[in-house]
């Protein structure tokens, strides 16, 4: 099971890619995304999604266990996009900031490693008009979501959390759970440093997907043992992914986003802790 990284460095990541050996050809069953016509209706692990058409009028459904949900719908011609999103979403947009908390790896002076890591996803429901650009229906998932703080009360950010593992080659998962995020990590000090958490800005997930994965991309640049660069890339982590619709959009930052000048356009300074 061999990784070939093509290219692990430089800020313009348009033609990076990942190729290995290790597929995800497993018996999990994985869920279709993609573009499809607005009568399209879904019915995968407990979800359960359709347009019925009445009296003129399109009627969605959604429910998934006991989470429901009836919009109606005016729309000739529409189309309905169903892709992965950003994890931010549900049950509230509570914060612009993903954790990932994962197995601390030690990264020697003036060294790099690609490493990738889990992350929960959202499902996200569009609707694409004949005439104008999709917008959001409704948004679903199947992961309970969990939340934490990334420094203290006085000057940290609220995160949606996760916990992972880590993993050198892309390892089979549901793709209507779980994403991947392809870390490139650089550490750009003289001394060791030791890796245990990553936080990315919203701005910055870049989500990718085809029929076996969800995936987004970051490189995170150490600066001293303490502090680090978290930066997202807008890149697939291998050729003929589809970019999924995106939710962020600028707006006031988290109300408890309280630190001048950790964040820099897709980039967030972790100044608090890098385990």
């Amino acid at each position: 099971m061999a990784l070939k990284i093509l290219h692990s460095s430089g800020r313009k990541k348009g033609n990076e890619t990942v190729t290995y050996e290790h597929g995800n050809e497993t018996d999990i069953v994985q869920f279709g995304y993609g573009k499809f016509p607005i009568d399209y209706a879904v019915n995968f692990e407990g979800l359960t999604l359709s347009f019925d058409l009445q009296n003129g009028m399109y009627h969605y459904n959604r429910a998934l266990g006991d989470w429901k949900t009836e919009i109606n719908v005016c729309a000739n011609g529409a189309k309905v996009l169903i892709h992965p999103v950003e994890p931010l979403n549900l049950p509230d947009n509570l914060t612009d900031f993903m954790e990932i908390k994962f197995d601390p790896i030690r990264v020697e002076p003036s060294g790099k490693c690609v490493v990738f890591v889990t992350m929960p996803i959202e499902i996200g429901v569009f609707l694409e008009s004949k005439e104008g650009p999709a917008d959001i229906l409704d948004i679903v998932s199947y992961v309970y979501p969990k939340y934490s703080l990334y420094g203290g009360a006085n000057r940290g950010v609220i995160t949606r959390f996760n916990e992972s593992k880590v993993y050198y080659y892309p390892p089979s998962m549901k793709n209507y759970e779980t994403g991947l995020l392809k870390l490139e990590i650089e550490n750009r000090s003289d001394e060791w440093a030791t890796v245990g958490r990553v936080v990315i800005f919203q701005k910055g997930l870049y989500l990718y997907f085809d029929e076996n994965f969800v995936a987004a991309s970051a490189e995170m640049k150490i600066i001293s043992p303490d502090v680090a660069v978290v930066t997202g890339i807008d890149s697939p982590i291998r050729p003929e992914m589809t970019p999924s619709n995106r939710l962020f959009k600028n707006r006031k930052l988290t109300p408890f986003f309280n630190v001048t000048g950790m964040l820099n356009d897709t980039s967030f300074t972790m100044d608090m802790g890098l385990i």
